[in-house]
């Protein structure tokens, strides 16, 4: 294992922990789409997304999207921004601590006291859409 493989796999592992301290708080339905004035939450459809490729190969969420969802599910302990949450730990610059495939790994399989919101209520789209938004906080 080359040396920058071992510092992104402890860099995997530190923020694995952090994360997985964060998120206790919780409770309540999670929601995947914006909330509108009269039919509340709508949850965003696979062909409503537009995907990129990223360099690990991985279809990659669309960021904008990723906000509405992340504002619904997340937002409660890491902040409205992602980087003031009360519970959960800062998720700005998370790009320079892990890469996108990494972020969506841990989306879909949190360690406790993270929530996990993967397969139900969040979809594989909505990861890879909060994935791309946490990357660009």
């Amino acid at each position: 294992m080359t040396r920058a493989m071992r510092r992104r796999a402890l860099a995997a592992a530190v923020l694995a922990v952090v994360l997985a301290t964060g998120c206790a708080k919780g409770g309540g339905k999670a929601t995947t789409g914006p909330a509108t004035a009269s039919s509340g939450p709508t949850p965003y459809a696979l062909s409503e997304v537009i995907h990129g490729s990223s360099p690990g190969g991985l279809a990659q969420g669309d960021p904008e999207r990723g906000r509405y969802v992340f504002s619904a599910n997340c937002a409660r302990c890491h902040g409205a921004t992602g980087a003031e949450g009360d519970v959960g730990p800062s998720l700005r610059d998370e790009k320079d601590r892990k890469e996108y495939a990494a972020v969506v790994a841990w989306i879909k399989d949190p360690d406790p006291p993270m929530i996990k919101l993967y397969p139900a209520p969040l979809s594989e789209t909505d990861v890879e859409n909060v994935a791309a938004y946490v990357e660009r906080l």
